[in-house]
């Protein structure tokens, strides 16, 4: 083993060296708010030079990337190589995991071990539909898998069987897996979760976004549907820096006074100063007057409306509406997920107000795998594809391939950003809770409703 990391160890100290001849470089990881200049700024450094180094576009610069700030070439174009064994001396040794993952290379002859449970309910005489169609799109990343040479064995487990699924999970039927996937609900996952602990079997939360308490305890839990709390985050970091005026619209006394509570730290925490307006539906009663005093004219106005309450959102947007067309105030919206299935609220609002929201799942049709998948998906099942099919398959992708090319340990390279999968209608960025914790997927997909009635993917 000691002659493992001496190896490495060589390994990484010839490769300083090689990189000192050329050009030192910091890393720095892209915060919210952050742009090329702002950046530079810091560094003292030429933008260009960042650009050029980096080979990336301004446009290109976003947050969560790493880009590498060079810090000069070493005097006389000549690496220090004292400087570099100071810094080869504090190496430390490289963990069995991490280098078992980073040099892992697939073989036809294994054969992974995953169980995909879910309560698809086939006793009954009408099953869950929605959770076969998850199975039907899983099904296809399997498909896939195997035809890039993943040896698989597949069980499927219908919970439902189970009326106490501890029974179930007490029976060690679960034991020789290296990946499960499901159960759905908090209640039985968490089952699945105590059981496992310390037997490094990866379990996988699919569907439920209040999962997280399982990744506090257990560093082989993943929960892959992002929280209110994170897509209320990613919303925020959407706010445009000294432009214009940020408001908080929310409903006094309103059912999501716990979301309002939470992008007010939020807020916050990003150091972003902010008005609130509180309103509350009723009869005869027209705001559109105070808002047109409040709001400031010839200037944007960035209204973020924390609601889910239909009737509430309708009046609030109508009135904006108003303001904007009349009192020349220009607003850019930031509003809810679920103000995609509100069926009284005018959808000219959203486009003239260049609506933004923090969302789930999005699919852009103009994907050529999106369009790959929908046609093999029709071809074989007879059906177009709901949210759940694309849910299972990015599930399926994801993980299946992170197994396939990365073995039992590929925890260790998802932290290095190394699997190889992009998700169809999903963004996966998994976050580490803590050194004993598991992974929660703290990404969503910002999209932005245009003037001109098109929808544009942001991230």
């Amino acid at each position: 083993m000691h002659k493992k990391y001496i190896v490495v160890s060589l390994f990484l100290l010839c490769f300083l060296f090689l990189e000192a001849q050329v050009t030192r470089y910091l890393e720095h990881r892209v915060r919210w708010m952050e742009n090329i200049y702002t950046i530079s700024k810091k560094y003292n450094i030429d933008p260009n030079a960042v650009l050029e180094y980096n080979r990336i576009a301004p446009n290109e610069i976003r947050r969560g990337i790493i880009l590498r700030i060079p810090v000069g070439p070493v005097e006389g174009g000549e690496a220090n190589l004292a400087d570099t064994l100071d810094l080869a001396e504090s190496l430390q040794p490289v963990p069995d995991y991490l280098l078992e993952c980073l040099e892992y290379r697939p073989s036809p002859a294994t054969e992974h071990r995953v169980s995909l449970i879910l309560p698809f309910e086939l006793s009954k005489p009408q099953p869950n539909s929605e959770f076969l169609e998850f199975c039907e799109g899983f099904l296809l990343a399997v498909a896939d898998l195997k035809e890039e040479g993943m040896g698989l064995r597949l069980s499927l487990y219908d919970s439902n069987n189970y009326p106490h699924l501890s029974t179930f999970v007490q029976s060690g039927a679960l034991l020789d897996e290296e990946l499960v996937i499901g159960p759905v609900y908090a209640g039985d996952l968490f089952e699945v979760v105590n059981y496992t602990y310390g037997q490094n079997i990866k379990v996988v939360s699919p569907l439920d976004p209040q999962t997280e308490p399982a990744a506090h305890a257990n560093p082989n839990f993943f929960q892959v549907n992002t929280s209110p709390y994170w897509q209320q985050v990613n919303l925020i970091q959407c706010l445009q820096k000294n432009s214009g005026m940020v408001w908080l619209f929310y409903e006094e006394d309103g059912a999501d006074q716990e979301l309002v509570n939470m992008t007010k730290e939020i807020l916050r925490n990003n150091q972003i100063v902010y008005q609130e307006f509180i309103h509350k539906v009723e009869k005869n009663r027209d705001i559109t007057g105070e808002l047109a005093l409040r709001l400031v004219q010839n200037q944007n106005n960035q209204v973020i409306v924390v609601s889910s309450d239909e009737p509430f959102v309708a009046d609030i947007l109508r009135s904006l509406s108003l303001v904007q067309s009349r009192r020349h105030c220009p607003i850019t919206l930031y509003g809810n997920a679920k103000w995609r299935s509100f069926d009284s609220v005018n959808y000219e609002y959203y486009h003239s107000m260049n609506l933004h929201l923090s969302v789930s799942n999005y699919i852009d049709y103009q994907r050529s795998d999106v369009k790959h998948f929908l046609a093999r998906y029709r071809a074989l099942y007879h059906a177009e594809p709901s949210p759940f099919a694309y849910q299972g398959y990015d599930v399926g992708i994801f993980f299946l391939r992170a197994l396939h090319t990365r073995g039992v340990h590929f925890d260790y390279c998802l932290e290095q950003g190394v699997i190889p999968a992009q998700p169809l209608q999903s963004n996966f960025h998994f976050q580490r809770m803590g050194p004993d914790g598991g992974f929660i997927n703290t990404d969503s997909r910002i999209i932005k409703f245009l003037p001109d009635y098109r929808i544009d993917i942001l991230h």
